[in-house]
């Protein structure tokens, strides 16, 4: 019996309690200014009060309150000072907006207190918003809309441009610099050109190395003799010091003339650089044992002309040493 009066009195405090609550609830609405002309911005507030024992539910905002009146930003909602302290203050501030002339009603809100077990609805004021058309004077004097002014560059925004600049500038100027100081790199001097090397050595080299690329076994017959006579041009030049690289072969031989003092030497001579001719300029195709021979004679002749050089020399020093 006692545990029954128990529950009854439990469940009267709890009904009790809940009561109190409903009515501690309070929502107040405004349109700040209620009359606006068409597309001007209006805000739309909210202010809600309630105990701290209870949680709030917002209603949800839409894109449009109605069909005349849409919204142009949520904004935010503010926490603010209650006269209570066990009361919680909260402000809701929404942005609209209509493009309609007219009286546009706004339709209450419902917010939602959950209390225990139990959901508390409560309804906001209905509200009007009335919208005006703009009027124009029939006198006033119009103009055209004025084109987009242009603001002014300023320095911050060049300076990237600047440096940009500076540093392509800078780049273009060091490799000019760079090109005119360079010198030129003087080509490796050929083994005719080095004094050091007497000129049946380097004819000798010359030869062994032109034999080893077997040019006419491959059919480069014309290349292959005048790359010959080319070295014999050349160990003249610098043997006997003719230019024999600007010379006919009937030249090189009348400028050649008396100076090996053998005749047979001239006679190889003119042999090697007449096939040559043949070869070059009649189109003479010449059996293997020409390409052979003219190999064979070319390193006589080198080797003759060196000995009877040689010998020549070794008789000025004898006769030197004997006077």
């Amino acid at each position: 019996m006692r545990k029954s009066v128990k529950n009854i009195l439990l469940s009267f405090l709890i009904a009790f309690a809940a009561s109190i609550s409903v009515k501690a609830q309070h929502i107040s609405n405004k349109i700040e200014p209620s009359s606006i002309f068409m597309g001007e911005p209006v805000e739309l507030s909210f202010i809600i009060e309630f105990p701290d024992s209870l949680q709030l539910e917002m209603p949800v905002f839409n894109e449009q309150i109605s069909q005349k009146i849409e919204i142009l930003h949520y904004g935010r909602t503010d926490t603010l000072h209650a006269n209570d302290r066990n009361n919680i203050k909260i402000q809701r501030t929404l942005r609209i907006t209509s493009w309609e002339e007219g009286f546009h009603p706004v339709e209450p809100f419902i917010f939602r207190f959950m209390a225990l077990s139990d959901t508390i609805e409560v309804e906001s004021e209905p509200l009007l918003l009335e919208v005006e058309q703009f009027l124009i004077d029939e006198h006033t004097d119009l103009k055209d809309i004025k084109s987009v002014m242009a603001a002014p560059v300023t320095f911050r925004e060049i300076l990237p441009w600047l440096l940009i600049a500076a540093a392509l500038g800078a780049i273009v100027f060091g490799l000019i610099y760079y090109l005119k100081r360079r010198k030129p790199k003087a080509p490796a001097p050929t083994i005719w050109e080095k004094p050091d090397i007497p000129a049946h050595i380097a004819a000798i080299s010359s030869l062994e190395k032109l034999k080893s690329q077997k040019l006419w076994q491959q059919g480069k017959v014309k290349q292959y003799h005048s790359e010959l006579t080319d070295i014999l041009r050349h160990y003249l030049e610098k043997r006997f010091k003719i230019n024999a690289m600007e010379m006919t072969s009937a030249e090189i031989i009348a400028a050649l003339a008396g100076k090996p003092d053998d005749k047979e030497a001239e006679e190889i001579l003119w042999e090697s650089l007449q096939l040559a001719d043949l070869v070059k300029f009649a189109k003479h195709i010449p059996e293997s044992s020409e390409n052979e021979n003219s190999m064979d004679t070319a390193f006589e002749f080198v080797n003759m002309t060196r000995l009877r050089e040689e010998s020549k020399e070794s008789k000025i020093i004898k006769e030197e040493s004997d006077s």
